[in-house]
C-alpha cells in the first residue's frame, strides 16, 4: 500500500527574554545586545518554527525552520504554499521531495530568506518521519549511529570590561574543551577582552571569535595582526558574508582561520565562501540552510575543497537533535556549537541533547529523538494565535 503524506503543518514559537527573567527591567543588557548585529535592533526573546508533517500509517516527524528576527514567514510558507503542494503526495526520500520545493523558490528569486528555511524545517521533518517510520535514529538513517559528537560552548557577551569578559569565560568553559568570545564592537575594544580571555581560560582550553559581521575590512585586518599570537582557533563571520574578497584577504594574510556560513541558505552559496572566500570552516545552521539534505551536500562539498563542517548550534530542540544526529553521519564535521543563551525552546521542548565531558550527545529513540507534542503549543507565537 503506497504511504502519502497526509498533513504538513508549521507552528512559530517564541519565548520572550522578558518572561524568562520575570519583567522586561530584569532582562541583563548582554542578553538584549549579545552579539554585534543586536546593537541597534535589541534582541527580545528566542524563535523557531517547528514544522509537523504526518503520513497515511500514523507516522509523525518533527522539524524546525530558523526562526530570527521573527518566526511567521517561515510558517506562513510551510502552511499556505508547501503544504497544498506536498500534501497526498507519496512518501518518497525526503531529499527528493524537497528537492522539488528548492527548485520552486530559487526560481522565484528567493535563495535567502524564509522560503529557504521552509524548505529546511520541511527537510528535516521529513527526514524524521522516514527515520521513526523504520524504527531507528536519524543517524542510523544516515548511515552512522549516534555517538558522542565534540563540541564547544558560546558565547560569552559583551560584557563592559576585560575583567568581566575573563570571570565569565572561565565560568561558562567548565565541563568544554574550548569557548567561543563574542566580538565586533571594533579592534581597540575587542582585543583587551580577547587578550583577558585567553590568558583566563590557559593553553588547555581552545579559543573562538565571533564578530557576526561586526567589522569593516580594515578593522578586521588591524584585529587579526594583533592577535595573531594568542593562539585562536578561528575567527567568525568577521565582515559581512557577501564581502567574499575581503575574507579572501584576511585569510591570506593571517594564519588564523577564517570561518562563517551560519548567514548562508544553499549549498552554493557555502561553495563559494570556501572557494571564493578562503574559509576552511564552514558553519551552516540545519534549520536554514537545506535541512539533512543540505548538511550532508555542505559535508560532500567540504570535503572536496579540504574544508570543515561545524554547524551552528543557535535552534530550537528540533535543529540541535537533528544536527548531532547528522553530524554523526558527516566525514569532515569539526565541532558542534553548544549554545548557552537561555531557550525554553531548546531545553523544554521535549527530551534535550545531553552534555558532558566536551561532547554531545543527541536524544535517544527513533528520528532525531525529539517528539515536541502539546506542549509547544505554551510557546505559540502571539502572532500566529491571533491569526487563528
Amino acid at each position: 500500500m503506497t504511504v502519502t503524506l497526509t498533513s504538513l503543518r508549521a507552528y512559530p514559537l517564541s519565548a520572550r527574554f522578558a518572561d524568562i527573567y520575570g519583567g522586561e527591567d530584569r532582562i541583563p543588557p548582554e542578553i538584549r545586545r549579545p552579539a554585534a548585529h543586536f546593537q541597534s535592533i535589541p534582541r527580545l526573546g528566542q524563535y523557531c518554527t517547528i514544522v509537523v508533517c504526518e503520513a497515511s500509517d500514523g507516522s509523525t516527524g518533527y522539524g524546525e525552520c530558523f526562526g530570527l528576527p521573527t518566526p511567521t514567514p517561515a510558517a506562513e510558507i510551510v502552511n499556505r504554499v508547501a503544504a497544498p503542494a506536498l500534501v497526498g503526495r507519496a512518501l518518497v526520500t525526503p531529499s527528493d521531495m524537497t528537492a522539488e520545493l528548492r527548485r520552486f523558490f530559487l526560481a522565484l528569486g528567493n535563495s535567502k530568506g524564509p522560503a529557504m528555511e521552509a524548505q529546511s524545517g520541511i527537510d528535516i521533518a521529513l527526514w524524521d518521519l522516514t527515520a521513526r517510520r523504520a524504527q531507528r535514529s536519524l543517524a542510523a538513517e544516515l548511515g552512522a549511529s549516534p555517538t558522542d559528537i565534540p563540541t564547544y560552548i558560546s558565547p560569552v557577551p559583551f560584557l563592559p570590561t576585560p575583567e568581566a569578559s575573563a570571570r565569565f569565560a572561565m565560568t561558562l568553559a567548565q565541563g568544554f574543551n574550548a569557548v567561543k568570545l563574542k566580538v565586533g564592537r571594533g579592534a581597540a575594544q575587542d582585543i583587551p577582552h580577547i587578550a583577558a580571555v585567553r590568558e583566563a581560560i590557559g593553553p588547555g582550553t581552545e579559543l573562538m571569535l565571533d564578530a557576526n559581521c561586526g567589522y569593516e575590512l580594515i578593522d578586521a585586518q588591524l584585529l587579526v595582526r594583533e592577535i595573531e599570537q594568542l593562539d585562536i582557533r578561528w575567527l567568525e563571520e568577521p565582515l559581512p558574508p557577501e564581502d567574499t574578497r575581503g575574507a579572501r584577504a584576511l585569510s591570506d594574510a593571517s594564519s588564523i582561520a577564517i570561518a562563517g556560513g551560519e548567514n548562508e541558505f544553499t549549498f552554493e552559496a557555502i561553495e563559494r565562501l570556501i572557494v571564493d572566500a578562503g574559509l576552511t570552516v564552514v558553519q551552516p545552521n540545519i534549520s536554514r540552510a537545506g535541512g539533512v539534505s543540505g548538511l550532508l551536500r555542505i559535508d560532500e562539498i567540504a570535503g572536496a575543497h579540504g574544508a570543515r563542517v561545524s554547524p551552528h548550534g543557535v535552534g530550537g530542540s528540533v535543529a540541535v537533535a537533528a544536527t548531532l544526529h547528522v553530524a554523526a553521519a558527516m566525514r569532515n564535521f569539526d565541532l558542534f556549537e553548544v549554545n548557552r543563551l537561555p531557550n525554553p525552546l531548546r531545553d523544554q521542548l521535549g527530551v534535550p541533547s545531553t552534555y558532558a565531558d566536551g561532547t554531545a550527545r543527541p536524544p535517544a529513540g527513533d528520528g532525531h529523538g525529539v517528539t515536541v507534542g502539546a506542549q509547544m503549543h505554551r510557546y505559540l507565537d502571539p502572532a500566529a494565535t491571533a491569526a487563528e
